[in-house]
């Protein structure tokens, strides 16, 4: 709507209080009179005198986009600042805030954002720039308290500061800032991600000696720096991991919501005429995203979130040379060269393709070509953050080649390997022991422990899915035994809160444990919170289907075929295809 200009002085109550014939009281962004009297607050955009922030929005809108960032500019458009920081309000009314854990009164004083003022008395126009500067001021030093603190308590989460910025947004009627542009905009919002980062690596049970801190790369730096959707990404990611690596999903309902948030702002600005490379970085934060949902989501919509996800991965991949050797076949996408790169989120996407197929029982999303290229050789003492998948997820990068060839096998897809071929690789398989080089010894056996434990489940996956072999099979029944025992000898680490990713062993071991003593380890370890944290994929929705199998086809200890398997699965765990 547009407003003509009229001689005199310009007005300053907000749109709302004018059109009622009211006396303002002059709050922004939403005056009190609006707000007691339940109105909609229309703010005071109509106003020239001085720049004011726009009223907050409904809060059930999606965000807006946000401006062409790269490395050299980056900036929240204003109307997708808002959405997203309203977004964030959701907060304070779906979840009180956890005064125990993010409000101790030594570490923050609420601020007094009246000045000795009451908000019904409007203060004089002379008076107003000098005040709002000093509130300003006040703003950026309680932000810079709050996220230094932050840093150094672990006990202080993302979450928590969210609200904490909720509440001061709240408390600070005539800020000249705005606290959440502020918080995303300042370089210790900055160290505070690379700060929570390398702590969420220090949990990973495996520490290469050359895997470097994220602080030290400069590509991770210079991401976060210039782009304000990429830290976004980034704190909500940390929120998630933090929230699951506790136990803690009574905040899904709420990443669920900023990943909703997110999904629309990468949706239009994907429509926009960007660079390519900011074209590839938001395809890139979409994939992280998506990844994000899966870990949170119920494994039945897993499926539909791969599958739309699959064409921004494709343009992903296709748009990165590094990803394609002179030998490589285009009509595949090479699975050696994503899983030793040092795109985590292009990794990781095809991990949860490769890894929901086997568990599902449904076709991968992508033609994958596993064919093991050559990667550069790095020396031991050269940093190298390829491949981290291995060391956070324990999951080996020879055998997620292996598992999508016996996914592609069992499907019958028309470049699949011969089965024949894959147990040879299996049956043959020797570790190679000086492959890596880790942070303390008993981690290189801790290494093979897994890598071993890998290779025993993958030959129980051929056997059983691909030659149609039953559970009580005499190739099948000693290595159920014998993952087991393999994963007996992993010692825990210093930490005992750091836990392995063995999802694929357990979920075998279910499938043909014929005593109730197997059974038990396999529920315990795929349903129990504290286990199953790490993991990309919701396990624990899997083990009703285990229990449909136990007291359905494997009853009494019968032995089964994995078309008992998916009959369960289709059961338990119904997915629209």
């Amino acid at each position: 709507m547009a407003f003509r200009s009229r001689p005199g002085p310009l007005g300053t109550s907000c749109l709302t209080c004018k059109r009622r014939h009211k006396k303002c009281d002059l709050r922004q962004p939403v005056c009190k009179r609006c707000e007691v009297g339940r109105f909609k607050c229309e703010g005071y955009g109509h106003n020239k005198r001085q720049e004011a922030r726009n009223p907050q929005p409904d809060g059930s809108r999606p965000p807006g986009a946000f401006e062409h960032d790269g490395p050299s500019h980056s900036t929240f458009s204003e109307s997708g600042l808002n959405r997203i920081t309203m977004g964030t309000s959701l907060i304070s009314r779906e979840q009180p805030e956890d005064t125990t854990n993010s409000s101790p009164p030594e570490s923050f004083t609420p601020l007094d954002f009246n000045d000795g003022r009451g908000n019904s008395a409007p203060l004089g126009h002379d008076n107003i720039s000098a005040f709002v500067n000093k509130q300003g001021s006040r703003v950026e030093d309680y932000l810079r308290l709050l996220i230094t603190r932050s840093t150094s308590d672990a006990s202080t989460n993302p979450m928590s500061i969210i609200r904490k910025i909720i509440n001061l947004q709240a408390q600070s009627p005539y800020s000249p800032i705005d606290p959440m542009k502020t918080f995303f905009s300042y370089p210790w919002f900055v160290d505070y991600i690379l700060e929570r980062s390398d702590t969420y690596m220090d949990q990973w049970y495996f520490r290469p000696v050359n895997f470097p801190r994220k602080r030290s790369r400069e590509d991770v730096v210079s991401r976060l720096r210039t782009s304000p959707i990429s830290r976004w990404v980034s704190l909500v990611a940390m929120s998630i991991f933090e929230a699951s690596f506790v136990g803690d999903i009574s905040q899904h309902s709420l990443h669920n919501t900023w990943i909703g948030y997110i999904e629309g702002c990468l949706m239009r600005e994907l429509s926009r005429d960007l660079t390519p490379y900011n074209i590839q970085e938001r395809r890139k934060n979409w994939i992280h995203v998506a990844v994000l949902k899966t870990m949170i989501d119920h494994t039945s919509n897993t499926y539909q979130v791969l599958r739309n996800m699959t064409p921004i991965f494709l343009q992903s991949v296709f748009s990165e040379p590094k990803f394609w050797s002179k030998d490589c076949d285009p009509t595949y996408i090479p699975l050696s060269n994503i899983l030793g790169s040092e795109s985590p989120e292009i990794s990781y996407f095809a991990l949860i393709d490769c890894t929901y197929a086997m568990a599902t029982g449904l076709p991968q999303q992508v033609e994958y070509d596993t064919t093991a290229y050559a990667l550069p050789i790095i020396p031991p003492t050269q940093p190298n953050a390829a491949a981290s998948h291995q060391w956070s997820l324990s999951s080996p990068s020879v055998f997620q080649l292996v598992l999508a060839d016996i996914n592609a096998c069992r499907d019958k897809s028309p470049a699949a390997r011969d089965w024949k071929d894959i147990e040879k690789q299996l049956l043959t398989w020797q570790s190679q022991p000086a492959e890596y080089e880790f942070t303390k010894p008993w981690m290189k056996l801790a290494w093979y422990a897994v890598q071993e434990s890998w290779r025993l489940a993958l030959l129980v996956y051929l056997y059983m899915a691909v030659c149609g072999a039953s559970s009580d099979d005499l190739r099948i029944q000693p290595y159920v035994d014998q993952i087991l025992q393999v994963v007996g000898t992993i010692k825990k680490r210093d930490s005992s809160d750091v836990k392995l990713s063995l999802f694929v062993q357990y979920l075998m071991v279910g499938i043909c444990a014929r005593s109730e003593t197997h059974r038990k380890i396999a529920r315990d370890k795929l349903s129990a919170p504290n286990e199953s944290r790490l993991w990309l994929l919701r396990v624990s929705d899997f083990v009703p289907v285990l229990d449909h199998l136990w007291y359905g086809a494997a009853a009494a200890g019968r032995s089964v075929y994995w078309t008992d398997y998916m009959r369960s699965r289709e059961a338990m765990l119904p997915i629209e295809s």
